[in-house]
This record gives C-alpha cells, structure tokens and sequence, in this order.
C-alpha cells in the first residue's frame, strides 16, 4: 500500500495523540502510587494476626500456662518500614478482660515496656507467670499494645490473652498445709519403709508394726507402704497397705486405714485425734501400735516442707513433706509428696531414685516389662545352670511341660510395689502358655532389691514354679540393679559372679500378642 502525504500525515497526528494519552496515564498512576503508598508506623502482636479469636473476643488467648513456668515472650511486628532509632514501646493489662491479679498470678517486667531495635521489623514483650499456692481451675490476663508518639497501634491486632493454670504442684514459697487436698495437685505424703532418711527411731517404730502384721495369725501379711492423706474437713487418713491375710490374688491388696480429725492453724500446727478405722483397720490397729498410738496420736506435728539438707529428692520434680513433732525437730516422718486416695487402692511409686533411673523410658514413663531370655550369652554361667536345672525339673515332675522364657511384669496400676514372674513354656502337646507368680517388690536407696516375698500365684504358675530359680534364688537371695542401655542386670550382692539380665519393653501378657522366640 502507497501512503500519501496526507494519510501520512494522519498517521502522524494519530501516533501523536496516542503519545500524549500514554503519558497522561502514565502521569495518572504515578499520582495513584503516590497518594496510596502505606507509609504509616505500626505494631501489632504477631499472634494476634494469626491465632484464632476467643469465642466472644477481639482477641486470642493463649495456653493455658503452667503456674511458675517464669517468664513468656510475645513477639510484636512493626510495618509501615523500619526506624533509624530503638524505639520503647508500652504496653498494658487490660484490667475489665483480666482475672488474674498482679503480684501474685503474674508480673509485667520492665515496667510494661520493650524494645523495637533500629533497623528492625521485631520486639518481644513478656509477661512472668509467677508460683502461687496451687487453685483449681483457671485465670486470665489480656495485654493491649500502647505504643509511642511514633508508632501507631493496629486497633485489630493490638490484645493478646494469657490464660494461667491454676492447678499444679504447690509453691515452696508458702506453707504447705494450706495445699494439700483433695482438690489440690497434692493430697498425700508417703513415707516409704525403706527411705533411709526417715529417722531410725521412727523406721523402728513401722518395721516393729511390720513384723507385728508378719506374725498375725492367719496367713504371712507384709507391709508395703504407707502414706497420709489429707482430706476435706480437717480429716486426715492413715493408710496402710500390705499383702496376705486372705488379699491373696495377682491384683488385689488388703488395705487398714484410720482417720483423724488434724486441725491445723495458721503455721500449720495440729494434733491427730482418733475418728474410726475401716474394718483391717479395727483388726490391725493393735499391730499398728508403734507408729499410731506411740508416735502418731502421741504427740504434736507441725506439716512443713522438708529442708534439703534433710533429704535430697528421690526423683526428679520431686517435692517433699513431712510431719515435724513440734518438742523435737529432729523426729519426723517424711516423704514424696503424692496425689492418692483415703481407701488406698492408688499404689505410690517407690521413693528410691534408682527406681526412677533404672525403668525410666525417657519420656516422662515407665517401663512395664523386663524380658529375661534365659539362653542368651549375657547371663551368667551359674544363672544358665540354674535354668537348665530348672528346666529339667519341669520336664520330669509336670507332665512334659517345657520352660522357655521369663518375664517381669510390673503392673502399672501398683506403681511397681510388686511384681509378677511370668514363665513362658510350652504344654506336652506343643501349646504355647504362661504362667503368673506375684511377689512383693522393694527396691532399697542403692538399687538393691531384697529377696522376692511370695504372694501368690495361678495354676499355669504353681505347675511351672521351679525351685532351682523361684524358690532357692529369686526367694533368698538380694540383688544389686544396675542399667545399660535398655538393659538392666540383677547382681547377686553376696557373689558378683551370679547374675542375669533382662530387656526393658512394655509387652502385654498375652501369648496371642507377645511371644518371645
């Protein structure tokens, strides 16, 4: 196609006009850019922008959070850009959203300011969540963002709630008494026969009510604990607990209590009057004489936290009681401190630390089993022998029946107080079976665990109960615990050379589920 002068020229004009609008708009977003650029300071709290709202609030609440846990950190973004300067920031407890009280639930440190470094989009401002006597239930604290004179403050992101548990183990900064119940983290103070710390006087006084319940007529009882409960209405149970006496099974315990009325002032400071005992408890009082009538209702106590020095814990966040006689210092009763129950049917853990350390998994529980594989190249000879023995002995005297392996049991629900030996064996047919014993478990200060007590066991028990390792080994004879790895070695403490060993696990007794090849 040939242009002419004139269509060129229009061409011209046209390509003009185009050049001149561009530039128009050009000039028009350039305006647009100039009058919508944020350029406004701000803060907000970070989780605020992101957490959910509380149901009925502008704002999130966080945790709850665990009473003394100390001092929790927020962080704070600034947008709108950065600032060549440090900037100071307020911040404040919005007192009409707050139930939580300052100086005793919590603390604002630094007086309720932090700093936004320059040249920085972040700050962190805190809150002390502080120990107080344990409650029940929960509180709340809410923190608004105040800002400064050049910082704004984002009305949408500005509050942040804090709820603290009031619930937990009690503050050694106040008096003991006043949180322990049955609504409180603590309710019990279990003094263990077996705690080195208790003094020798009063260990003689429960070991003398031991042998007295040993020596009862009736079937041998052994004592296996004992713990103070602390009831509503000034009411304090004694609890006992102990094995025999017709309590003979793989699951229950024969238990005595007798209850007090203990009413304490103000430092703590009470007397234990005599209400009732339940029916062994009536039965057993006269044996129980020692450490009630002579000690318990002979005197009076002061409940008090235990000094350090007197005791260290015996397992980690541990916390210790005691019952301090007020003429004599030096004569207490003392213990963990425990959540149990006046009938005690909840078993406490033992007070041995080496308890702790030896069936510990790691993650806040417990091991429940030890499987012990009699042919394994890490027992002992003189253990090998004597499972060979034993093995032969079944063979000969029940009916073909063939031993194959063994297993501790430690039921949870007795918090290792006793302990069940599980044979694995084979019937004559081939069937696979097991059968249970129960035994009283204690394990002394240095890991040493006395002889095994026999308590009771079933049939599949009673047919492969082998002397060569029940009766003339596991029954006589004192073993030093000692772990490595998930294993865990029992030591005769009178000849190192005999021992055997075991591997630490959970399994369930039950051949269908768990049998060891």
């Amino acid at each position: 196609m040939i242009l002419t002068p004139i269509k060129i020229a229009k061409r011209i004009g046209t390509l003009c006009t185009i050049m001149l609008v561009l530039s128009t708009l050009t000039s028009c977003f350039k305006d647009f850019t100039e009058d919508f650029l944020f350029t406004e300071k701000m803060i907000e709290i970070d989780a605020a922008t992101w957490e959910s709202k509380a149901p009925g609030k502008t704002y999130p609440i966080k945790g709850p959070y665990e009473k003394g846990i100390g001092i929790q950190t927020f962080q704070v973004n600034l947008i709108g850009g950065l600032m060549a300067t440090d900037q100071v920031v307020s911040y404040r407890i919005v007192p009409e959203e707050t139930t939580a009280v300052e100086g005793i639930h919590y603390s604002l440190p630094n007086n309720g300011s932090f700093v936004i470094p320059a040249n920085s989009t972040t700050g962190y401002l805190t809150l002390e969540i502080l120990d107080f006597p344990a409650e029940s239930g929960t509180h709340t604290v809410v923190l608004e963002l105040v800002g400064n004179d050049q910082i704004k403050v984002s009305e949408n992101y500005k509050r942040l709630g804090v709820s603290i548990l009031l619930t937990g183990p009690p503050s050694e900064e106040h008096a003991l008494h006043t949180q322990l119940g049955p609504d409180s983290y603590f309710n019990s103070i279990y003094f263990d026969p077996l705690n080195p710390h208790i003094p020798a006087d009063i260990r003689q006084r429960i070991e003398q009510s031991a042998t007295n319940l040993a020596a009862q007529t009736g079937g041998p009882r052994r004592l296996q604990s004992m713990y103070i409960y602390f009831g509503n209405d000034n009411l304090v149970t004694v609890v006992a607990q102990y094995y025999g006496g017709g309590g003979n099974s793989l699951t229950a315990g024969p238990i005595a209590t007798w209850t007090y009325e203990m009413v304490l002032d103000a430092q703590g400071v009470g007397r234990l009057e005599f209400k009732e005992a339940n029916g062994n408890g009536n039965s057993q009082r006269t044996n129980f004489f020692p450490i009630l009538g002579d000690y318990l209702e002979k005197y009076e106590f002061k409940v008090d936290w235990v000094d350090p020095g007197i005791m260290t814990p015996a397992r980690p966040e541990v916390q210790l009681g005691g019952l301090f006689r007020t003429d004599d210092p030096a004569s207490y009763i003392l213990g963990p401190l425990a959540t149990l129950n006046a009938t005690g049917t909840i078993r406490p853990f033992p007070s041995s630390p080496v308890m702790h350390e030896l069936f510990t998994d790691g993650n806040g529980g417990y091991y429940t089993t030890l499987y012990i594989d009699p042919a394994s190249t890490t027992q002992s000879p003189a253990f090998q022998t004597r499972w060979q023995e034993a093995y032969d002995h079944i063979v000969t005297t029940s009916s073909g029946r063939q031993l194959h392996k063994m297993l501790f049991y430690f039921n949870p629900t007795f918090n290792f107080q006793d302990v069940r030996v599980v044979n694995y064996y084979y019937t004559s047919s081939g069937g696979k079976i097991l059968g249970q014993m129960r035994f009283q478990w204690r394990v002394d200060y240095d890991g040493h665990v006395k002889p095994f007590a026999f308590i009771y066991q079933d049939a599949n028990g009673n047919a492969t109960r082998a002397p060569q390792i029940i009766d003339n080994f596991l029954m006589t004879t004192e073993f030093a615990m000692s772990r490595t790895g998930n294993r865990i070695r029992f030591t005769s403490v009178d000849d190192p050379s005999v021992y055997f060993e075991g591997e630490l696990s959970n399994h369930p007794l039950n051949v269908n589920t768990f049998w060891p090849e």
